[in-house]
Formats: C-alpha cells, structure tokens, sequence
C-alpha cells in the first residue's frame, strides 16, 4: 500500500507542476506586451501614398531647391484628404524650404529634419487621419 501511496503523490505533484507551468505560460502570452504588426507590402503601401507636385522655390540664403515627396497616410480617408489639401502640402513645404539655408538641407540629417517637421506640420491640418511617414523622392539645390 505504501507503494501506490507513494505513485499517487507522485502523480499528483506532477499534475499540479503542470498546470502551474500550463497557467504561467498562458498568463504570460496573455499579459506580455503585444508586438507591432509587420510592415505593409509594397502594393498596401502605394494605396497609402500622396506624391506632391515637383516644387521649385529658393532657400533662405537663395539657392534654388527643386524638391518631391511621398506622403504616407496612416488610412485610405487620410490618403483622400491628403490628395484634397495637396494645395496646402505644396504651400508648407515651400515655407519650410524657404527657412532653411542651403547646409541645413543637405545631407541625410537636413532631411531627415525637413521630413519629420512637414509631417508635424501636415498633421497640424488633418482631420481624417494622420501622416505616418514623409520621403524625399527627389532633391537638386543649386
């Protein structure tokens, strides 16, 4: 007898180690920070993209700048209202350029400021959506 005593505590032990292990991994899966979702596909992004128009305009110290962006939007409404304020995208963007001298915009970190202060500044007039991401696809200063 104490045989099977001894396999039945055993047993037990073992159950109750397994579903302590069994609740902590299911607890944890639950409560652990989620991950982002992986990137778009290219096709979902070109539905999310507004190109402006080519924009010539001087600098702040009189170099000529000739300029293009794509604008991601964060949803296809936000795209549409893009597309509809493009008039207003184009004016922003000549009055950042227009502050800017010629140093400031070149170079990767001239860039990089000029896309995150148009994306600030876009958001500042959407209503839809928001921008998520604003590239230079072309740039010529002279």
């Amino acid at each position: 007898m104490g045989k099977n005593k001894a396999v039945t505590i055993m047993l037990s032990m073992l159950l109750a180690i397994g579903l302590v292990g069994a609740a902590g991994y299911f607890g944890f899966k639950q409560f652990s920070p989620k991950t982002e979702a992986s990137a778009p596909t290219a096709e979902e992004l070109d539905k999310l993209m507004v190109q402006t128009d080519e924009i010539t305009t001087n600098s702040a110290d009189q170099a000529y700048v000739k300029i293009q962006f794509k604008i991601q939007a964060d949803n296809k409404d936000a795209k549409h209202e893009l597309e509809k304020r493009l008039f207003q995208v184009n004016n922003l963007i000549i009055y950042e350029i227009s502050n800017m001298k010629t140093e400031e915009l070149s170079g990767q970190k001239g860039l990089i400021s000029l896309e995150d202060k148009l994306k600030t500044e876009i958001n500042k007039v959407m209503q839809e959506g928001k921008v998520v991401r604003v590239y230079t696809t072309q740039k010529i200063i002279q």
